[in-house]
């Protein structure tokens, strides 16, 4: 994923899958910067809160319910997911460029929640070929953030992790818990993707607590973001 980027933004981009510690790390992140006087805001899946963004968001969501059942990977079950995600995804960067978090600026800092990384994935792994999210369109216009870490884990600690948590927020994260193999398929596959670029952090988590994970990305940040001012 190497070449020309889109527009940089001041902040902290964490993505992975399922019970690989997203929300929770981002949670205790966000806490840690505030007590060390930094105005940051917390986002989950897009960076501008608009109604286009959280209409998609709706439709994305209610677009694979009930699906456990359905042999994995599933192409056609998961095209209308990925076409809605991969519009807000286009939508929401597009409005990033000129938010308060734009690099430049001395606005707050973000802490982003999964964005489109993940969801270009989701599209190779699914619907490869389909170009919902093209090739060019990541390496001209996805935005990048100062700190961007892919959070993953092992099969056994993702399995322990699942059992711990009761319910899932959508249909997609009910049909990924349903099917573990597909989970570490696609969790590798999203691996190979970054591997070798120097803009991308893999964090296994297994051995890490969640304070741990977030200690280490604020460091990570703090440095970053004094290197770029």
């Amino acid at each position: 994923m190497n070449g020309p980027r889109g527009t940089m933004l001041r902040g902290v981009l964490l993505e992975g899958l399922n019970f690989a510690g997203k929300s929770t790390t981002a949670a205790r992140l966000t806490t840690l910067l505030r007590a060390r006087g930094t105005e940051v805001h917390s986002r989950h899946c897009y960076v501008c809160d608009t109604e286009a963004t959280q209409a998609l968001q709706v439709r994305a969501k209610s677009s694979v319910g009930g699906a456990t059942g359905r042999p994995f990977p599933d192409p056609d079950l998961l095209r209308p997911f990925n076409v809605m995600k991969s519009a807000q995804m286009l939508i929401d960067s597009e409005l990033a460029t000129d938010s308060v978090y734009a690099a430049g600026t001395a606005g707050p800092a973000l802490v982003q929640d999964r964005h489109w990384f993940t969801q270009y994935c989701n599209n190779e792994f699914f619907n490869p070929g389909e170009g919902h999210l093209s090739d060019s369109w990541v390496r001209t216009c996805a935005p990048r953030f100062t700190v961007q870490v892919y959070l993953t884990c092992s099969p056994t600690e993702r399995e322990r992790r699942a059992g711990r948590r009761d319910g899932d927020a959508h249909g997609l994260n009910s049909y990924l818990r349903a099917n573990p193999e597909g989970i570490a398929a696609l969790d590798a596959f999203c691996v190979e993707r970054i591997a070798g670029d120097p803009s991308w952090i893999v964090l296994a988590t297994d051995e890490l607590s969640q304070d741990e994970t977030a200690a280490l990305l604020l460091g990570l940040f703090q440095a970053r973001d004094h290197a770029a001012r």
